[in-house]
């Protein structure tokens, strides 16, 4: 890897992967509050990848520290070409600082992956796929006016298999009210890792909607094109790929 307490939720540190940074509240106020999260992805590779996190965050500006923790599953086939199937699991704790102004944030995160299963090259193990120390960042930039453009950048790096993932994102409103605010935007991922021979990368590009259900739970959609490729693999794939998020802040 959300791979929120900063502005609207802002999918971070790997994940989602990756951790989640929850809106802060711009505000002096220093409150613990809590963050919940999820996501699905589905591509016609035959590939899916889950993941349930939560965060524990400190409202206000400034510099606060932060509590993550997600667990995340991988169902994919470890030999390409071959319809045998496997399922990686993992349980990633992170801690971490993050820094809050008016309109743009960034953060930064230590972790440690402990994976069931492991599979170091596993192509879309956004948090690496072996046990091992892991390094987050995140930043966001939140534009003025009623027509804003947010955008985000969300990265996660794994040291024992050697795996990076991120992803950007932009959007700007859409059709949106105070109740359901609604933003149409894209997003591109990239990811790839492994070691001893065992390497795998993949790149999805794709339009995403975010829709506000209520004022504390949202949801984002995206969908559209990935390639993947590596060590593991003669010849790159191709596959259309759909994924689903949800988060929710009480």
């Amino acid at each position: 890897m959300r791979m929120r307490i900063h502005t609207t939720a802002l999918m971070s540190l790997a994940v989602m992967t990756g951790p989640v940074m929850a809106p802060r509240a711009l505000d002096a106020q220093t409150t613990f509050h809590p963050s919940f999260y999820g996501s699905t992805e589905l591509d016609t590779r035959n590939s899916q990848f889950y993941l349930l996190g939560t965060y524990i965050g400190v409202g206000g500006l400034g510099w606060s520290p932060y509590f993550n923790v997600n667990a995340y599953a991988l169902h994919y086939r470890p030999i390409p070409g071959n319809t045998a199937t496997s399922t990686l699991k993992a349980i990633v704790p992170t801690l971490g600082l993050a820094y809050a102004a008016r309109r743009d944030g960034v953060s930064f995160g230590v972790g440690y992956a402990m994976v069931d299963d492991e599979n170091p090259g596993a192509p879309g193990a956004e948090g690496g796929g072996s046990s091992g120390v892991t390094a987050s960042f995140g930043a966001y930039h939140i534009g003025g006016g009623r027509g804003a453009m947010r955008s985000q950048l969300l990265s996660n790096y794994n040291f024992d298999s050697r795996y990076f993932w991120a992803r950007g994102r932009a959007s700007i409103p859409f059709k949106s009210s105070a109740m359901h605010p609604a933003r149409l935007g894209g997003e591109v991922v990239g990811q790839g890792g492994g070691k001893g021979g065992n390497t795998s990368n993949s790149w999805n590009v794709g339009p995403t909607f975010e829709y506000g259900l209520t004022p504390r739970l949202r949801t984002t959609f995206a969908g559209g094109w990935k390639s993947v490729g590596g060590s593991l693999f003669a010849e790159r794939e191709n596959a259309a790929y759909v994924k689903l998020e949800l988060s929710y802040s009480p």
